[in-house]
């Protein structure tokens, strides 16, 4: 397979992607009971394999007021659903919350419960 001759020519002395890579050592945000919540400013924004189905989990990355820097993974469907909806870009204002397991109340998983969360971003001007 060919390499790309113009790519290539960037890999010069002066040119150092290696550097722009930082380490992620975030942790990862999981509540332990209803009305926890998190919000930060957005750091980073991509997806994860998920350990309990074939599907990309999406994951957050923030940074609290506080300094604390976060990892919120959508392992569960109403989280993912919730921040793929809110389409979260570095720069942007996330907010989080847990509302607890709820009975799903009709359909094929009646009477299962789900881990229920709310997101809201402030997309940056």
């Amino acid at each position: 397979m060919a390499k790309e001759p113009d790519l290539l020519e960037e890999l010069d002395e002066d040119f150092d992607l290696l550097g722009t890579i930082e380490e992620d050592s975030a942790e990862g945000w999981v509540p332990e009971k209803a009305g926890e919540g998190k919000q930060g400013v957005v750091l980073k924004v991509s997806e994860t394999k998920s350990d309990f189905s074939d599907e990309m989990a999406p994951t957050v990355t923030i940074e609290t007021k506080e300094g604390e820097t976060l990892r919120i993974i959508g392992y569960g469907a109403v989280l993912g659903r919730e921040i793929r909806d809110a389409d979260p870009k570095p720069g942007d204002l996330f907010a989080v919350k847990y509302f607890g397991e709820k009975a799903i109340k009709k359909g094929k998983w009646a009477g299962k419960n789900y881990k229920h969360y709310g997101v809201v971003v402030r997309h940056r001007s």
